[in-house]
């Protein structure tokens, strides 16, 4: 599977190496006056990295081995830290402080104002997991199997627990349990003061997928195909909806509906309580990228190098941008901006309004 997956990267880069020449910037703006370029800043290669806002300051993680701090407002550096691998890995910043993995094996805790190493604590192999932060505690997978909890103040160990496979999911905390997924084809519920497993729920197929958790219920996708729905107590299945193909995706949930995207090519909206479909939209490419919704409004990149944003509940489409490059990121939504990276080495700044 790992070959899989870094045969793909080989393949975009050279698609994307054979087209991004032939972009017209002047072709960035959006549909009806919406989604026009603010701002976009040159990495110095692949954006996978899911952006965070906090504090003015927007923080991204770059293939180029960077951390990189940007205002905001203007996208002009602010600081960049370099680690000695890539960065897919997306921030947590929280107190001050922001938390991130690398390819190099290390999960880095750097100053949010000024970039300096606060702390690094260094796994068994790459990060592609991201790191969630509750309760003076940093939860994070890894590919070393283990699913760690560090103190969020000094990067010292409280526990790991060992999965069957690498951890590229990201762990979503609550009611003091850790839920995430594992390419062992495992969803890990554990407990989040100790580790010790509460209960487990296997899916058959890879998890790369984070989970969302909600109203007492386990959403996450899965490389076979299908959006799985569990009962966070005890992990028993509720549903589960079939797409055309994988759900690299990763869900969100608001207002009884589940947002999510599959390499079908289609951007779906699920019924949260049943599974029933309420929408889908069928884009270029397939959508690896996870949706934010905020607002009656889903913001959603795809393959296709577009990033899309849809009424929430129709699933119309409002306006779409296109970056030049796949976007497999999450994308941040506030202040009337949305920040997304693209696989053409730049991050946007696009007007929602």
């Amino acid at each position: 599977m790992r070959g899989y997956r870094f045969l793909f990267y080989a393949v975009t880069a050279l698609v994307l190496l054979l087209t991004v020449n032939c972009a017209d910037f002047d072709d960035i703006v959006g549909i009806g006056g919406e989604g026009e370029l603010a701002w976009r800043y040159q990495t110095g290669n692949y954006i996978f990295s899911s952006p965070c806002v906090a504090d003015g300051k927007v923080y991204v993680g770059s293939t180029d081995n960077y951390i990189y701090c940007l205002n905001a407002n203007t996208g002009s550096l602010i600081w960049s830290y370099l680690t000695e691998s890539a960065i897919v890995s997306s921030p947590w910043v929280v107190a001050g402080k922001v938390y991130i993995g690398s390819y190099d094996c290390n999960l880095y805790c750097l100053d949010a104002n000024t970039g300096s190493l606060i702390w690094k604590y260094t796994m068994g192999w790459i990060v592609h997991s991201s790191p969630r932060v509750i309760d003076d505690k940093v939860y994070v997978g890894s590919g070393d199997y283990y699913i760690y909890c560090l103190d969020a103040e000094n990067g010292l160990l409280i526990w790991r627990y060992k999965t069957n496979y690498q951890v590229s999911s990201s762990p979503s905390i609550v009611a003091d349990k850790v839920y995430v997924g594992s390419s062992d084809c495992y969803v890990y519920c554990l407990d989040a003061d100790n580790g010790s497993l509460v209960w487990r729920y296997w899916i058959g197929y890879p998890i790369r997928s984070s989970p969302w958790v909600v109203d007492g219920k386990v959403y996450i996708g899965s490389s076979g195909n299908y959006v799985y729905c569990l009962d966070a107590e005890d992990g028993s299945l509720i549903w589960r909806y079939e797409t055309g193909y994988m759900v690299e995706s990763s869900p969100w949930v608001a207002d009884g509906k589940v947002y999510f995207g599959s390499r079908d090519d289609y951007v779906y909206c699920l019924d949260a309580d049943n599974g029933s479909l309420i929408w889908r939209y069928q884009t270029d490419n397939w959508v690896d990228s996870s949706p934010w919704v905020c607002e009656g409004r889903v913001y959603i990149g795809s393959n296709d190098d577009y990033l899309y944003c849809f009424d929430s509940e129709t699933g119309y489409l409002i306006w779409r941008c296109f970056l030049s490059g796949c976007v497999q990121c999450r994308p941040w939504v506030g202040d009337g901006k949305v920040y997304a990276g693209s696989l053409d080495h730049y991050l946007y700044c696009i007007h929602t309004e």
